[in-house]
């Protein structure tokens, strides 16, 4: 199995006092118990390190980057390939709010044929994966 977590997730696991962080530490620890290959994106790791300085600090930023260091998530270099992916699916969905970090995580979830996305970005879903943190936490919350 191959996972794609996206910023969302990451910030939610960094900050104690995030609404999902419990829900979305949770639904972690079960996917790795399957022992899957993880991946993110380089652009998705400048995302968290910025929000998670700007919302929880410059230590807790800190600790991500040293605990990222450690993990072994595989991180995706965006290409000029990846980019002009990326750029096709902004310009095609005019009518989502997709960031350009979306449509460059979209482009390599694509390209490299993950399973499941560790989100909980309404845009993942908007964009058609239904595996989705979002939609495990909107599904538990509705009973």
């Amino acid at each position: 199995m191959k996972v794609f977590i996206d910023t969302g997730a990451f910030l939610a696991l960094a900050d104690n006092s995030d609404f999902s962080h419990d829900f979305t530490a949770s639904v972690y620890q079960k996917i790795l118990k399957q022992k899957p290959i993880v991946y993110t994106s380089n652009y998705v790791i400048d995302e968290v390190i910025t929000l998670i300085r700007s919302r929880v600090g410059h230590d807790a930023a800190v600790a991500f980057i040293k605990g990222f260091e450690i993990s072994k998530i595989n991180v995706l270099r965006i290409t000029e390939i990846d980019e002009n992916l990326a750029k096709n699916i902004f310009t095609k969905y005019r009518d989502k709010k997709f960031s350009f970090t979306d449509c460059t995580s979209f482009a390599l979830i694509d390209r490299y044929a993950m399973n499941a996305v560790m989100s909980l970005d309404e845009h993942f879903g908007q964009y058609g994966y239904k595996h989705t943190v979002r939609h495990l936490l909107l599904k538990s919350k509705r009973g």
